[in-house]
């Protein structure tokens, strides 16, 4: 058998650390269905020998094999996708490494190869569940990582400092924490976005002064940290008959570059704060797009049908969110259409995150609200 690239930068087996019941898209139901390597072995082992995301958990644990999931809660990442970020991560033999969100352990295993002592390595998970069946697989593969059940966002200041910190978590603010607790010239890496768009891999180095900064990367589309998840509005069919009713000249290629992560949906929600985009396939010809904001109750959906020469636009709240989100996208096409990888971040002493193009003291900078 050949292996290829991922195979050969990665020291541990994925199988012993994924649970006996995954979860996959249950087209029937429009929500998650079990898979049990007792009643479906071959199907379940496909999953965990695929290089891609497996969900080991839905609803935060509360629905069991049986019955219909409805939100991936945790899952097992890619495997190309986490021998890159270990890659980024930079970790060398006696690094003390804090990693955000155990999951399955096999994450914390593979730190613990590459620091060269498990003890190095801690790693936090907010699940009491995903905690202790973490580890109880770490220590059946052999490695003693400390595994700690705790808010992530707040580290572990008992082990600090540490010299690499990683998240397999997405977030939209870098905590505090995180710095604080870790060396001047040590590395963070993490999936970082917006509402809009989640999310670019990070890598920021911790200077002196208390502050980080780094580069924005690659697409890593991971489930939020539950103390910053996302949410959106459903409204009702006498809300929307309410709605303030436009429509939009913007072409279907244009529409696309506004939700495509490598075109303008990532400067998009640099530039919108607050506004989560869901898009929906109702069918081969029609197309929801829908923007929220919960805080302020405002809502907007733009329906797209194919061939049509425009397409309706309404709007609900206090903000005109469409209206915002068409503005950012003039900017984008008016700044040379930047791809997310001409984008920086710095994160202040005082916790303000401040975006910037191409380079730190260029006039393209703003703080972001959060």
């Amino acid at each position: 058998m050949i292996m290829t690239e991922w195979h050969e930068r990665l020291s541990v087996p994925r199988e012993p650390f994924i649970p006996p019941v995954v979860w996959v898209d249950d087209p029937a139901t429009g929500g998650f269905a079990a898979v049990s390597r007792e009643t479906e072995g071959s199907r379940w082992r496909e999953l965990v020998n695929a290089d891609e995301p497996i969900i080991t958990q839905v609803d935060d644990g509360r629905t069991t094999s049986g019955d219909v999931g409805l939100q991936p809660s945790s899952s097992c990442s890619q495997p190309s996708l986490v021998a890159n970020m270990l890659d980024a991560l930079d970790v060398r033999q006696g690094h003390r490494v804090l990693e955000i969100g155990t999951g399955t352990g096999w994450n914390a295993a593979l730190l613990s190869d590459r620091a060269g002592q498990a003890e190095r390595v801690v790693s936090v998970e907010v699940d009491p569940h995903l905690a202790d069946s973490a580890r109880h697989a770490l220590k059946n593969a052999g490695y003693t990582p400390l595994v700690v059940t705790a808010d992530g966002t707040e580290g572990y200041p008992p082990e600090a400092p540490y010299d690499r910190v990683i998240a397999t978590a997405s977030i939209h603010t870098v905590p505090r924490a995180w710095i604080e607790q870790t060396r001047p010239c040590g590395l963070i890496v993490a999936p970082w976005g917006t509402d809009y768009c989640n999310g670019a891999l990070i890598r920021l180095e911790v200077h002196e002064n208390g502050s980080a900064s780094g580069r924005c990367g690659m697409n890593v589309a991971f489930m939020r940290v539950r103390q910053q998840r996302r949410y959106f509005l459903d409204p009702d069919e006498i809300e929307q008959l309410q709605a303030d009713r436009t429509t939009t000249v913007r072409s279907g290629a244009e529409l696309f570059d506004m939700t495509a992560f490598p075109r303008a949906a990532f400067t998009i929600g640099l530039r919108v704060p607050h506004c989560y985009l869901t898009t929906e396939e109702l069918d081969d010809d029609h197309r929801m797009i829908e923007l929220h904001d919960v805080r302020s109750g405002s809502w907007a959906q733009v329906a797209m049908v194919r061939g049509a020469d425009s397409f309706g636009v309404r709007q609900l709240g206090p903000r005109r969110l469409w209206d915002e989100v068409d503005a950012a996208y003039s900017w984008w096409l008016h700044a040379d259409s930047p791809t997310p990888d001409r984008y920086g971040l710095t994160v202040a002493p005082d916790g303000t995150h401040t975006v910037w193009l191409d380079t730190p003291n260029s006039d393209n900078r703003w703080s972001l609200a959060h």
